[in-house]
């Protein structure tokens, strides 16, 4: 407990920094410091720590075993602290704040706007602020508290994605992946609808498809993409001119189907999850409690309720 008074906040910050950089003069550019003033906050948590926290190796710097702890905990103290700012922010607007959510773009199509809606009866003192990130970079913005919550999928068959171990993880929905056709499509009046049978088909893709395209490999063709379009708009009236079939999430059919068009899920493929994260004090701030309850009272009155 010594150790930790006798810490300053940004000393750990610039300790976090030159870390990920590896030298002061690195660690100085990305904080917008001089060398000179990341070298005096170092000896100053050096002093605070009683042993040393880098060495020098070769020309390079690397952690000790000390430096290895506090890089280890930085994130948890940082979460705290933005807690408590939040929670301050929160009891002055008499339970209201700004709450910052990092949102995959088919969550914004389904969620925000219910959230919006709902927020609006239940809590109208709490403010919003949506930014649209994949998943990679959703979670990189609520690590670095750039972002309250971030709204996040992942695939059924995958493993807990990496750095969300000491976060909270909060289930929400689950949704397919579907082939999006005209109508009048031959394959229109099947249930399903497996990758193999479109391997002669023209394809309207997005600008990330690379599972798509590792999984027509595992089936033996290689896809003709004849247009790549990253909104979801375009793309339907793309295929509704009879440009090629796509792939699409169900979560964003749903939220508007181009007349014209069926869609029908892809089989043998795995479900998609849709979950909260957030750091777990945050969660005890008010207004970030309050989204996070109202996305998941969405989520229960959907049909694809997972949890």
């Amino acid at each position: 407990m010594d150790i930790l008074l006798g810490m300053e906040v940004q000393q750990l910050r610039v300790l976090v920094e030159v870390a990920r950089t590896g030298s002061y003069t690195a660690a100085a550019t990305a904080l917008g410091y001089t060398q000179p003033a990341v070298s005096y906050q170092m000896r100053r948590l050096q002093q605070a720590v009683g042993a040393p926290v880098v060495a020098r190796v070769g020309r390079g710097l690397e952690l000790t075993e000390i430096g290895q702890v506090l890089v280890r905990h930085a994130d948890t103290v940082f979460s705290v602290l933005r807690a408590v700012d939040q929670d301050m922010a929160s009891a002055v607007a008499r339970g209201g704040g700004r709450v910052r959510i990092a949102a995959y773009q088919s969550g914004i199509v389904t969620f925000v706007p219910q959230l919006v809606t709902r927020l609006r009866e239940s809590h109208p003192q709490i403010q919003l602020s949506v930014v649209q990130a994949e998943p990679v970079q959703a979670r990189q913005l609520v690590r670095a508290g750039e972002a309250d919550l971030g709204l996040l999928c992942n695939w059924a068959n995958e493993a807990l994605p990496e750095g969300e171990s000491t976060m909270l993880r909060r289930e929400l929905i689950t949704d397919r992946r579907c082939v999006l056709m005209r109508e009048d499509h031959p394959m229109a009046a099947q249930d399903r609808v497996r990758l193999l049978d479109l391997a002669e088909h023209d394809w309207v893709m997005e600008s990330f498809r690379d599972r798509f395209e590792a999984a027509c490999t595992t089936a033996g063709f290689e896809p003709r993409v004849v247009a790549t379009v990253d909104d979801v708009g375009t793309i339907q009236t793309l295929v509704a001119s009879g440009l090629g079939v796509s792939l699409m999430s169900e979560l964003n059919l749903a939220a508007g189907l181009h007349p014209g068009l069926v869609y029908r899920p892809l089989a043998d493929w795995p479900l998609r999850r849709t979950y909260a994260l957030l750091w777990p004090d945050l969660a005890k701030v008010p207004a970030v409690a309050a989204v996070l309850a109202a996305m998941r009272a969405i989520a229960r009155e959907s049909k694809r309720l997972t949890v």
